[in-house]
């Protein structure tokens, strides 16, 4: 139990430090929303999109393979899970980092993986 609560803690540390942005998050352009839903439908969103976003303002905290460095490691969360990340910047991330589609496109390619 302690192991997890740490965890989760570290991970609202480094997803803090790694967020930015603003605005609420927006359904997918063919009209997608995953609502409350926590599975991505891969065919709902551009995976190539989340991964360029998630290289370019995620993984110098995250790391490249989502291994984890400033910020935890980010294998096993939810799309919801990541969406809220991103939009609310836990610990020292920056909110709202990547918005909209973007961020759901992160948010699936991060699942993914």
């Amino acid at each position: 139990m302690k192991k997890l609560v740490a965890g989760l803690f570290s991970m609202s540390l480094l997803l803090a430090a790694c967020g930015g942005g603003g605005g609420e998050n927006e359904p997918a352009e063919n009209g997608a929303n995953n609502g409350g839903n926590e599975a991505a439908n891969e065919g709902e969103y551009d995976l190539a999109n989340g991964e360029e976003l998630y290289q370019g303002n995620c993984a110098s905290c995250h790391g490249g393979e989502l291994e984890g460095g400033t910020g935890p490691a980010l294998d096993g969360y939810s799309h919801d899970e990541i969406t809220s990340a991103i939009s609310e910047g836990p610990g020292s991330m920056p909110e709202n980092l990547v918005e909209g589609e973007d961020a759901d496109d992160v948010a699936a390619w991060v699942e993914s993986q």
